[in-house]
């Protein structure tokens, strides 16, 4: 049985500093504050330049509808499925950042939901997924950028706009799909044209699924990035 009240063992960098210490890195953390807020920011304000400044060359993010691409590749698949009718936003709700003491490695978590507006047979409705971004960030030339960006997708729901008019479900069709994003992915796939990734990162009580692998897979892929040691990116 899995317990709900701690990680998995070995899986937070133990001299990574995320709380007070030296004030030069409470600024860089402040930092990767602003930078990892830029994400919902600029992306639902369609500020692409300043969305571009997040990430360093080459970066890569994953998400639900995207899978694994290039943060560039991303951003183009953001304004075509924009042009299609795409309605994503994102509300932010705190940060925690693991910075290493050389100030150079950092691993920030950013609490976010995700909120998608879908109109279907003339009901509307938004789909909210309460997730958490992480980011891994290093520092080069002076300069904080991300190199990949992965989510964990813990809960989601489905919220009518007109508490009159709710959306029809195929109850064992949503069966197949993640716990933690399982409404935000039927309605993804019923409506953008894309084959929704099952795999995706999700909650220390999701027991037994692919989801919980990947959670603990992207705690040990932060520790090891804090502590300098790389990950496959």
């Amino acid at each position: 049985m899995v317990d709900l009240h701690s990680l998995p063992e070995g899986s937070r960098p133990s001299k990574a500093i995320r709380n007070d210490g030296p004030d030069h890195l409470v600024i860089e953390r402040l930092k990767l504050r602003e930078l990892a807020e830029g994400w919902p920011s600029y992306r639902d304000a369609c500020e692409w330049e300043n969305f571009e400044s997040i990430f360093h060359p080459g970066a890569y993010v994953y998400t639900t509808w995207s899978g694994r691409v290039l943060f560039s590749d991303f951003i183009a698949a953001s304004k075509a499925g924009m042009d299609k009718g795409a309605f994503i936003m994102h509300r932010c709700h705190g940060s925690t950042t693991d910075i290493n003491a050389e100030g150079t490695f950092a691993v920030t978590k950013l609490k976010a939901t995700i909120t998608q507006r879908f109109e279907i047979d003339g009901v509307e409705f938004d789909v909210e997924a309460d997730c958490r971004f992480c980011f891994f960030f290093e520092k080069v030339d002076g300069r904080w950028g991300a190199r990949l960006v992965r989510h964990w997708y813990e809960k989601d729901k489905v919220i009518p706009t007109n508490p009159a008019k709710i959306p029809t479900i195929d109850e064992e069709k949503l069966k197949t799909y993640p716990p933690g994003y399982k409404y935000l992915a039927y309605f993804q796939e019923a409506t953008m044209g894309v084959a929704v990734l099952g795999d995706m990162p999700g909650h220390r009580r999701h027991v037994g699924t692919v989801n919980l692998e990947k959670h603990d897979l992207l705690y040990r892929q932060a520790k090891s990035w804090v502590e300098g040691a790389g990950i496959d990116i």
